[in-house]
């Protein structure tokens, strides 16, 4: 299989779309105002393409207008640890934030087996969510 694969609507299969939904809530799970405005997002927001990098995966965001934005505009962390049959070592995730909204999920893995386009089986670790630091 060739890497990397974009995937759109359909073709993003339905459990890997449900474990991004799950990491992406994990990852804004924090107390702050911006991890509140986030949620906001996601909750208006659906997965617009996933890219397949055969060392994980980026599922991207389409956030609705109607959000509101967080500030600073650009950050980018947190971590879920993920435990999949399909690999042969754990595997992480981040999350990104662009223009003051959520722009994508990021998979990796750290072993030499190729993220599942349909994981199956997967249990998630600890989770820290985004770090939100404030400059001055």
């Amino acid at each position: 299989m060739s890497y990397p694969r974009e995937l759109s609507g359909a073709e993003v299969p339905p459990g890997l779309s449900a474990l991004v939904i799950e990491l992406a809530r994990r990852l804004i799970a924090g107390d702050a105002h911006e991890h509140q405005v986030l949620r906001a997002q996601l909750a208006s927001a659906h997965i617009d393409r996933v890219t397949l990098t055969g060392a994980g995966a980026y599922a991207y965001f389409k956030v609705s207008g109607e959000s509101g934005l967080v500030s600073p505009p650009e950050m980018i962390g947190g971590e879920v640890a993920i435990e999949a049959p399909a690999l042969d070592a754990p595997a992480g995730s981040l999350i990104k934030v662009s223009e003051g909204k959520i722009d994508y999920v990021e998979i990796y893995t750290f072993g030499e087996k190729a993220w599942p386009d349909d994981p199956q089986g997967v249990s998630l670790g600890f989770s820290d969510p985004l770090p939100i630091s404030h400059c001055g």
